[in-house]
């Protein structure tokens, strides 16, 4: 379990590594990392945005970002969702060596594709792979602000076994009227 920081933590700087301390499988060739800071300071972010890992492969260290998956009202955490591709370098090291107790170097968050400040009252969320990332964030953070949210969540995959965040997305949508799924794969 991840111990919750108060809510006078400080708020986490990319100065800090962080602490992978989960690995979870989603699909095939994809892996939710959850990662947080040891000094137990919070993070501050918007649905959507990305953080860059700076990855230890051979050869040498690389940076790849990658979109949080994670709910922005969690502070103790965050989590990045990956899919290795057939020639993928910095994903594949992840799949095949980032464990927990492993820690990284992080930079971020940022990016400009988030929610607005104040939300719409309805959305249409379309993705497919791992596109389905910003997404899950965003439909995930408007769920648990505890309202009735207009969700439509249009996802696709090759096979249906491919849908990322399919178990999670059919455990909001059952739990609320407002979010319509329309999963294909």
């Amino acid at each position: 379990m991840i111990p919750m920081p108060k809510e006078d933590s400080p708020i986490w700087k990319d100065s800090e590594l962080l602490e992978c301390v989960q690995c979870i499988p989603e699909a095939p060739d994809v892996v939710s990392f959850v990662f947080r800071p040891p000094s137990g300071s919070r993070f501050l972010y918007k649905a959507g945005q990305f953080v860059t890992l700076d990855l230890p492969v051979p050869g040498g260290n690389i940076q790849r970002t990658y979109t949080i998956s994670s709910n922005p009202a969690a502070t103790a955490y965050i989590t990045v969702t990956v899919k290795a591709q057939k020639q993928s370098v910095a994903t594949r090291w992840m799949l095949d060596h980032l464990k927990p107790g492993m820690r990284l170097k992080v930079f971020g968050p940022t990016g400009l594709f988030h929610l607005p400040p104040q939300p719409d009252d309805k959305y249409l969320f379309i993705s497919a792979g791992s596109g389905v990332t910003p997404m899950m964030s965003m439909a995930a953070f408007l769920w648990e602000r505890g309202e009735d949210p207009d969700i439509t969540f249009i996802s696709a995959a090759r096979r249906p076994s491919e849908l990322i965040f399919r178990r999670k997305l059919e455990h909001m949508a059952r739990r609320v009227q407002g979010i319509t799924l329309n999963l294909a794969g």
